[in-house]
């Protein structure tokens, strides 16, 4: 605990020195004074618009994962109960690293003039969240028992109405880690935000890294505004932590 905490409170407490501080001997771990001109600099320096941006990004490709997720999950289940296993290309697609797809899309977001827009970042981000979320559901949707179903069927439900009125309420514990994964995949994402992005759109992953210049490194911006970007996952994981933690334990082991 000591090894992983230790950089995040060196990261807060330079967020908080003044010039001067930052390269000291003995160091210094508690600045005598704090100071919040850090955190002003770096919403100036683009990180408020890089915050903004960054969670657009995050939550609409949080929000089209767990509706075609929750689809996808649903179908592969339904075809498992026909002895078709195709979650393997789930796995496939998973373990994919970005850089080999990145070049690819580049080209062709460009012939459809879609870089440095919010959809091509979006696009780019759901092609690999889609299959974690799908493989991610698909252990929760193994914990409900298919009688359940078949009684809805037997009472002159649809298909559809199965999934959206059965088992959709069933599965709303496992939504949130899948919902949270989803949203923080996206949010630290750095290769396609760098390939995609221009001046019109830049993600945290993008503005971050810029204020690491030539000659100088604004050390307490690149402090602060780290401390901006991890303080609302901190927030939500904590109050999540039970579901989550279930996602981890149960779903991705069951799957």
């Amino acid at each position: 605990m000591l090894v992983t905490l230790f950089p995040f409170f060196l990261m807060i407490s330079t967020s908080f020195k003044i010039k001067g501080e930052f390269f000291t001997r003995p160091p210094i771990f508690i600045p005598n004074r704090f100071n919040f001109d850090a955190y002003r600099a770096a919403l100036r320096s683009g990180g408020q618009k890089a915050l903004i941006d960054s969670f657009i990004i995050a939550f609409v490709s949080m929000c089209i994962a767990l509706i075609l997720g929750t689809m996808g999950a649903y179908g592969l289940r339904e075809l498992l109960k026909k002895g078709k296993n195709y979650g393997f290309w789930m796995l496939i697609i998973e373990m994919m690293p970005p850089i080999a797809v990145v070049l690819p899309l580049f080209i062709l977001f460009k012939y459809i003039h879609l870089l440095d827009t919010y959809p091509a970042l979006i696009l780019g981000n759901t092609v690999f969240v889609l299959p974690f979320a799908i493989w991610l559901l698909l252990g929760f949707l193994e914990d409900i028992p298919i009688p359940i179903e078949e009684a809805a069927l037997i009472d002159g439900c649809s298909k559809f109405q199965v999934f959206s009125h059965i088992i959709l309420p069933l599965l709303r514990s496992g939504l949130i880690p899948v919902a949270f994964f989803s949203f923080i995949l996206p949010r630290n994402e750095f290769l396609m935000a760098l390939v995609f992005s221009r001046t019109k759109v830049t993600p945290l992953t993008v503005v971050i890294p810029s204020l690491v210049m030539s000659d100088t490194v604004a050390w307490e911006q690149v402090a602060g505004l780290s401390v901006m970007a991890i303080i609302p996952p901190v927030i939500v994981a904590m109050v999540f932590q039970r579901y989550i933690i279930r996602g981890l334990t149960f779903g991705a082991a069951k799957g």
